[in-house]
């Protein structure tokens, strides 16, 4: 009896693997690129924060370690507790353990999209009561729709999300929803606080935030329903109470993660809630929402949108349409799925929105996560649920496709292209080409005579509005980030300025650069890499060599070089460091994600330097500037008054004829033609030393030169500009008579006012137009170590060790900013 049961209930469930399986067959088609081709996501978070910790987490758990602390980032902060790392997801370590991090990092997100796919087509299966065409048109919609795609960068938050319909099904067949307690509900009631935890450990705890929010809303609403009708509050009550408790439990089974983690929150920039902008930042604007609804066709959506794109395809919104005009018994069971969609838009508002202003004000949760638009996940996936019943209504003939029915669908859809033309004159989003609106109306009417040819042949028709919404998903899926994947050597490939970091002397590294100069090998990378991409994936390949080169901003943590600066959007940088930032650059607003570097208009002082234990400085060379046709490093100089002086701390070895000097003068308008400004001492080899006088009007002048100068100007070197004016740095060269090796150069300031400005200094060999470029800097000293893509110069007053400091005066945060 056993086995003829056992192969009638295989046959029964034969057609929904095959379902199962063409739905995961179609996630590794459209993503085919990064599952399955090797190639990387460079243009965002992949590359920047999610590799480099993932990077991390694969050392150690081949090493067989804990990776309790980060040494590389922030001067140091916690690993383990900072939970986007997700170290203690189970699902992370098999893919750790096999494959390497620049390929776990892109595999895992398809897999949570087949694992999302497989969920939702459960749900709709079991809790709706859906056919296979039903439920699988959910998990099509769902997992290949435009807000799981927008946001594959994010790799945690696509595992998080991928459980929520799992969580969703578990919940209403637990004992939560049911009212008999038998075998199965308890199973489902432990399966969904299993589903808690995983979603806890997964480490995007907003995303989590939100699921749990919706599970909540889709469990308790059919109940509240009937209490209400019932007129018996207190029915509600039971329900709630075992929800309370299955959530108390899968967070006792995160326990291990979130304990550091909320240890770690009472030092971070959260502690106390995000500021009120932070919060509210990147709302659905009113004038994008249909922007975010209808899918992008031939545009690419831009950064500043990606958190705003929750397309489900005109076809969708069509089958939506049919299931809600369509006379289908059941349809009840969508109550709590169009809750969903109701409370996704409502909240993904944000700042739009009065009640999340006070909800962002009062409400714990809403007070400490900041982009609202994200709440777009449950609208997502309550679409996909109608539009799955809607596939379903019109499989089986039930629709009508009255002029009433098929009038509001094409209504609705003209509406939203009308809507999202006149958002952009609004002054939201960038301009809509006019290709789009024609894509979308000639979808639309496709979709229309599909629909009018069910009344003959509905599976026909239904099986021609599936085709028509796998090729819009497919078609609108190349305007996001991960159609512009591109060469995995934009991860591994390893650059110049990271391996003399790796190679070098052990200390910190402060990088000095905002990626925008010229890789150098420009030419070669296009040669080797331009027949195989298009010109925007060589484009993200080009950016991502120069975060390499430059080691930003948490890349150190990829390649195990220990940085000053780093990024994060979550628990991380401490609140100590954020004040840090302040003091550091007390003009500038300090980022809450840390990248101190793209706060800083010049190189730090030398105590901060010191304080930071930091041994090299990595600066582009767009600063820097060729005077006469040679190459003068702009990136330290010194700012000298009377009596003061700088000194190059290392002088090569170069033979040469003359010192090259870019200078000039500050607040020294009244100086007479003449005046002395300055000396300059150059010391050989043979021991002589020779001193050369500066004039004003001869060597250097005044920066902001005009009829208010009272010398002349020298000899123009370059423009600059100086506030609101141009500036101007002057050339000059103090030549000797013999070629001769200088093995000491010292620049002093002897002017009664103002100060002398140093630029630059290169030795030149005017023989032969060779020079070799110097470093000077007045509080620190530093040498030149590599000077090829970018500059990388090493300080020899890194301390090494431990230092205690003796004495301190408590001071005021404010007042420690104004005092620095």
């Amino acid at each position: 009896m056993t086995r003829p049961r056992s192969r009638k209930k295989l046959t029964r469930l034969a057609p929904d693997l095959c379902a199962v399986l063409l739905l995961l067959a179609l996630v590794v088609a459209f993503y085919w690129r990064t599952a399955l081709a090797g190639r990387v996501l460079a243009s965002g978070d992949v590359l920047t924060y999610f590799f480099p910790y993932w990077s991390e987490a694969t050392r150690a758990l081949r090493a067989g370690r804990v990776p309790l602390w980060n040494p590389y980032l922030f001067m140091g902060v916690p690993f383990l507790a900072n939970s986007q790392a997700g170290v203690l997801y189970p699902l992370n370590w098999p893919l750790w353990l096999v494959l390497p991090a620049y390929r776990s990092v892109h595999v895992a997100p398809v897999l949570h999209l087949g694992l999302a796919a497989i969920s939702t087509y459960l749900l709709a299966r079991v809790s709706l009561r859906a056919g296979r065409i039903g439920a699988w048109t959910a998990g099509l919609v769902f997992a290949l729709g435009g807000y799981l795609g927008a946001q594959l960068e994010h790799v945690n938050q696509v595992q998080a999300l991928a459980w929520l319909p799992l969580a969703l099904l578990l919940c209403d067949r637990s004992v939560i929803v049911r009212r008999e307690i038998n075998r199965r509900s308890v199973a489902a009631f432990v399966g969904f606080c299993g589903v808690v935890g995983m979603m806890l450990l997964s480490g995007h705890l907003q995303a989590a935030f939100i699921s749990l929010v919706g599970t909540a809303v889709y469990a308790l609403v059919p109940t509240l329903r009937e209490s209400l009708r019932e007129r018996n509050v207190m029915r509600a009550a039971r329900p709630a109470a075992l929800l309370a408790l299955a959530l108390a439990l899968g967070v006792a089974l995160a326990a291990v993660q979130l304990v550091p983690t909320w240890e770690l929150s009472r030092l971070s920039i959260r502690a106390g809630g995000l500021p009120y902008r932070e919060r509210v930042s990147f709302s659905l604007s009113p004038f994008y929402l249909a922007r975010a609804l209808l899918p992008p066709f031939f545009s690419r959506v831009s950064p500043a949108h990606l958190e705003h794109v929750a397309y489900v395809g005109v076809s969708g919104i069509a089958l939506a349409g049919v299931a809600v005009c369509g006379a289908r018994p059941g349809k009840r069971r969508l109550l709590p799925a169009t809750v969903l969609v109701a409370l996704g838009l409502f909240l993904s508002l944000g700042a739009y929105n009065p009640m999340y202003q006070v909800l962002a004000l009062y409400v714990p949760g809403f007070v400490h996560f900041r982009v609202p638009a994200r709440w777009l996940a449950l609208s997502a996936l309550g679409v996909a649920l109608i539009a799955g019943w809607g596939a379903q209504t019109l499989w089986e003939g039930r629709f009508r496709p009255t002029l009433r029915a098929l009038g509001t669908i094409v209504l609705v859809v003209l509406l939203l292209s009308l809507w999202a033309v006149l958002g952009v004159r609004a002054g939201e989003g960038e301009v809509v080409r006019w290709i789009a609106p024609v894509a979308w109306l000639a979808t639309l009417a496709a979709v229309v005579l599909l629909l009018l040819a069910s009344r003959r042949s509905p599976r026909w028709s239904t099986a021609g509005l599936l085709a028509v919404l796998l090729a819009e998903l497919y078609a609108a899926g190349q305007t996001l980030p991960h159609s512009r994947a591109t060469a995995s050597q934009a991860f591994t490939s390893l650059r110049p300025a990271v391996a003399h970091l790796q190679a070098g002397q052990p200390g910190r590294f402060l990088s000095m650069s905002d990626i925008t100069f010229d890789p150098g090998d420009l030419g070669e990378i296009e040669i080797i890499y331009g027949p195989q991409l298009t010109a925007n994936e060589l484009y993200d390949y080009v950016i991502a060599t120069k975060h390499k080169e430059v080691q930003t901003p948490n890349l150190p943590l990829a390649f195990g070089v220990p940085a000053v600066d780093g990024y994060d959007g979550g628990l991380l940088p401490l609140a100590r460091y954020v004040m840090l930032q302040e003091l550091v650059s007390p003009t500038s607003r300090a980022a809450l994600d840390g990248r101190l570097r793209e706060n800083l208009t010049s190189i730090p002082s030398g105590r901060w330097l010191t304080l930071f234990n930091a041994r090299y400085v990595i600066t582009d060379k767009l600063r820097d500037a060729w005077v006469d046709d040679v190459f003068y490093d702009f990136q330290f100089g010194a700012d000298l008054a009377e009596g003061e002086d700088a000194s190059v701390a290392h002088v090569p070895q170069f033979r040469a004829t003359a010192l090259g000097l870019v200078s000039h003068l500050r607040g020294a308008s009244d100086l007479p033609d003449g005046a002395l400004v300055g000396e300059a001492e150059v010391s050989f080899a043979g021991g002589q030393t020779r001193t050369y006088q500066l004039f004003a009007g001869e060597h250097t002048a005044e920066g902001v030169y005009g009829p208010h100068v009272a010398h002349a100007r020298g000899q123009v070197g370059r423009e600059f500009q100086a506030g609101q004016s141009a500036g101007y740095d002057y050339a000059t060269r103090l030549r000797w008579d013999e070629p001769d090796v200088p093995t000491g150069i010292k620049i002093s300031a002897n002017l009664a006012k103002g100060e002398l400005v140093v630029r630059g200094l290169s030795l030149v060999d005017e023989r032969t137009g060779g020079f070799q470029s110097l470093v000077i800097s007045r509080e620190r000293r530093f040498i030149l170590v590599l000077s090829v893509l970018v500059t990388i110069c090493e300080s020899l007053d890194t301390r090494s060790g431990a230092f205690l400091v003796h004495a301190s005066l408590p001071a005021a945060a404010d007042a420690a900013v104004l005092s620095s």
